[in-house]
Protein backbone atom coordinates (compact mmCIF):
# COMPACT_ATOMS: atom_id res chain seq x y z
CA UNK A 1 0.00 0.00 0.00
CA UNK A 2 2.85 1.93 0.83
CA UNK A 3 4.17 1.98 -3.11
CA UNK A 4 1.22 2.80 -4.08
CA UNK A 5 0.66 6.16 -2.17
CA UNK A 6 4.32 7.13 -3.01
CA UNK A 7 3.69 6.81 -6.91
CA UNK A 8 0.57 9.18 -6.51
CA UNK A 9 2.81 11.64 -4.31
CA UNK A 10 5.30 11.39 -7.57
CA UNK A 11 3.01 11.50 -10.23
CA UNK A 12 1.38 14.72 -8.30
CA UNK A 13 4.68 15.92 -7.48
CA UNK A 14 5.44 15.91 -11.48
CA UNK A 15 1.80 17.74 -11.85
CA UNK A 16 2.86 19.92 -9.00
CA UNK A 17 4.26 22.98 -11.42
CA UNK A 18 1.36 23.01 -13.31
CA UNK A 19 -1.16 22.14 -10.96
CA UNK A 20 -0.28 25.14 -8.74
CA UNK A 21 -0.82 25.23 -4.45
CA UNK A 22 -4.40 24.73 -4.77
CA UNK A 23 -4.48 21.66 -6.96
CA UNK A 24 -1.76 19.89 -5.37
CA UNK A 25 -3.95 20.44 -1.87
CA UNK A 26 -6.46 19.68 -3.79
CA UNK A 27 -5.47 16.10 -5.21
CA UNK A 28 -4.05 15.27 -1.55
CA UNK A 29 -7.84 15.44 -0.42
CA UNK A 30 -9.19 13.55 -3.14
CA UNK A 31 -5.97 10.96 -2.95
CA UNK A 32 -7.40 11.10 0.85
CA UNK A 33 -10.85 10.47 0.22
CA UNK A 34 -10.31 7.84 -2.49
CA UNK A 35 -8.47 6.17 -0.16
CA UNK A 36 -10.49 6.81 2.57
CA UNK A 37 -13.68 5.10 0.88
CA UNK A 38 -11.15 1.85 -0.33
CA UNK A 39 -10.49 1.23 3.40
CA UNK A 40 -12.12 -1.74 3.45
CA UNK A 41 -11.57 -2.94 -0.09
CA UNK A 42 -7.96 -2.95 0.43
CA UNK A 43 -6.86 -3.47 3.69
CA UNK A 44 -5.41 -0.55 4.49
CA UNK A 45 -7.28 0.60 8.06
CA UNK A 46 -4.20 0.56 10.11
CA UNK A 47 -2.10 2.43 7.29
CA UNK A 48 -4.41 5.39 6.92
CA UNK A 49 -4.63 5.69 10.59
CA UNK A 50 -0.98 6.13 10.86
CA UNK A 51 -1.50 8.14 7.70
CA UNK A 52 -3.97 10.69 9.50
CA UNK A 53 -2.35 10.33 12.82
CA UNK A 54 0.79 11.49 11.87
CA UNK A 55 -0.61 14.26 9.46
CA UNK A 56 -2.30 15.37 12.57
CA UNK A 57 1.09 15.62 14.81
CA UNK A 58 3.15 17.37 11.76
CA UNK A 59 0.50 20.16 12.05
CA UNK A 60 0.09 20.87 15.85
CA UNK A 61 4.21 20.16 15.68
CA UNK A 62 4.71 23.01 13.57
CA UNK A 63 2.19 25.53 15.70
CA UNK A 64 4.18 24.43 19.22
CA UNK A 65 7.08 25.67 17.14
CA UNK A 66 5.92 28.57 16.43
CA UNK A 67 4.87 28.85 19.50
CA UNK A 68 8.15 28.47 21.25
CA UNK A 69 9.81 30.71 18.82
CA UNK A 70 7.53 33.70 20.27
CA UNK A 71 8.13 32.54 23.62
CA UNK A 72 11.98 32.66 22.92
CA UNK A 73 11.94 36.15 20.79
CA UNK A 74 9.89 37.40 24.17
CA UNK A 75 12.48 36.47 26.41
CA UNK A 76 15.78 37.57 23.90
CA UNK A 77 14.04 40.90 23.16
CA UNK A 78 11.87 41.84 26.41
CA UNK A 79 13.77 44.27 28.52
CA UNK A 80 12.99 43.17 31.73
CA UNK A 81 12.39 39.61 30.91
CA UNK A 82 14.36 37.36 33.18
CA UNK A 83 14.87 33.85 32.11
CA UNK A 84 15.30 30.72 34.29
CA UNK A 85 17.43 28.48 32.54
CA UNK A 86 17.32 24.57 34.42
CA UNK A 87 17.93 20.78 33.76
CA UNK A 88 14.82 18.65 33.75
CA UNK A 89 15.52 15.22 34.52
CA UNK A 90 12.10 12.89 33.70
CA UNK A 91 11.86 9.10 33.14
CA UNK A 92 10.36 8.37 29.13
CA UNK A 93 7.16 6.78 28.92
CA UNK A 94 8.92 4.48 26.48
CA UNK A 95 12.49 3.48 27.13
CA UNK A 96 13.11 2.46 23.38
CA UNK A 97 16.27 3.90 22.57
CA UNK A 98 14.64 4.80 18.69
CA UNK A 99 11.75 6.92 20.57
CA UNK A 100 14.04 8.44 22.71
CA UNK A 101 16.27 9.44 20.08
CA UNK A 102 13.27 10.78 17.82
CA UNK A 103 11.44 12.43 20.86
CA UNK A 104 15.05 14.02 21.81
CA UNK A 105 15.55 15.41 18.52
CA UNK A 106 12.06 16.96 18.31
CA UNK A 107 12.81 19.05 21.78
CA UNK A 108 15.92 20.13 20.15
CA UNK A 109 14.11 21.36 17.38
CA UNK A 110 11.56 23.37 19.70
CA UNK A 111 13.24 26.63 20.37
CA UNK A 112 14.13 26.62 23.78
CA UNK A 113 14.72 23.35 24.95
CA UNK A 114 17.22 20.70 24.24
CA UNK A 115 17.40 17.56 24.78
CA UNK A 116 20.93 17.17 26.46
CA UNK A 117 21.18 12.90 27.66
CA UNK A 118 19.29 9.65 27.69
CA UNK A 119 20.42 6.93 29.92
CA UNK A 120 18.49 3.73 28.54
CA UNK A 121 19.29 2.23 31.89
CA UNK A 122 16.96 4.34 33.71
CA UNK A 123 15.06 5.85 30.80
CA UNK A 124 16.03 9.55 32.12
CA UNK A 125 16.45 11.71 29.70
CA UNK A 126 17.65 15.68 30.77
CA UNK A 127 16.53 18.42 29.28
CA UNK A 128 17.74 21.90 28.96
CA UNK A 129 14.74 24.71 29.29
CA UNK A 130 15.60 28.43 28.52
CA UNK A 131 12.41 29.26 30.95
CA UNK A 132 11.48 27.13 33.47
CA UNK A 133 9.74 28.51 36.10
CA UNK A 134 9.09 24.85 37.25
CA UNK A 135 9.82 21.50 36.60
CA UNK A 136 6.18 20.47 36.29
CA UNK A 137 6.28 23.52 33.30
CA UNK A 138 8.98 21.38 31.05
CA UNK A 139 7.56 18.12 32.25
CA UNK A 140 4.38 18.56 30.61
CA UNK A 141 4.97 20.08 27.41
CA UNK A 142 7.72 17.47 27.14
CA UNK A 143 4.93 14.96 27.93
CA UNK A 144 2.31 16.24 25.25
CA UNK A 145 4.81 15.53 22.69
CA UNK A 146 5.63 12.24 24.18
CA UNK A 147 2.16 11.00 24.36
CA UNK A 148 1.15 12.20 20.75
CA UNK A 149 4.55 10.63 19.36
CA UNK A 150 3.75 7.87 21.19
CA UNK A 151 -0.35 7.79 19.99
CA UNK A 152 0.95 8.29 16.46
CA UNK A 153 3.68 5.57 16.17
CA UNK A 154 1.75 3.02 18.03
CA UNK A 155 -1.77 3.80 15.53
CA UNK A 156 -2.70 -0.25 16.12
CA UNK A 157 -2.70 -0.20 19.83
CA UNK A 158 0.28 -3.09 20.09
CA UNK A 159 2.29 -1.34 22.80
CA UNK A 160 1.80 -1.86 26.67
CA UNK A 161 -0.15 1.32 27.95
CA UNK A 162 1.91 3.24 30.11
CA UNK A 163 0.83 6.28 32.98
CA UNK A 164 2.47 9.89 33.16
CA UNK A 165 5.07 8.32 35.26
CA UNK A 166 6.47 6.31 32.16
CA UNK A 167 5.49 3.38 34.47
CA UNK A 168 3.25 0.54 33.31
CA UNK A 169 -0.46 0.93 33.73
CA UNK A 170 -1.53 -2.89 33.33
Amino acid sequence: MLGLHLLLAVGLAAYADMLGPLGVAAAFVIIYVALRLAIDLLGIRRYLRRLELGTAFAFWFVAEVFRASIDVARIVLGRKVAPQPAVVAMRLACRDEGFATLLGCLLTLTPGTMALDYRPESGLMYIHALDARTAAEVEAGVREIERRLLRWLDADGTAAAVDGNGRDSA
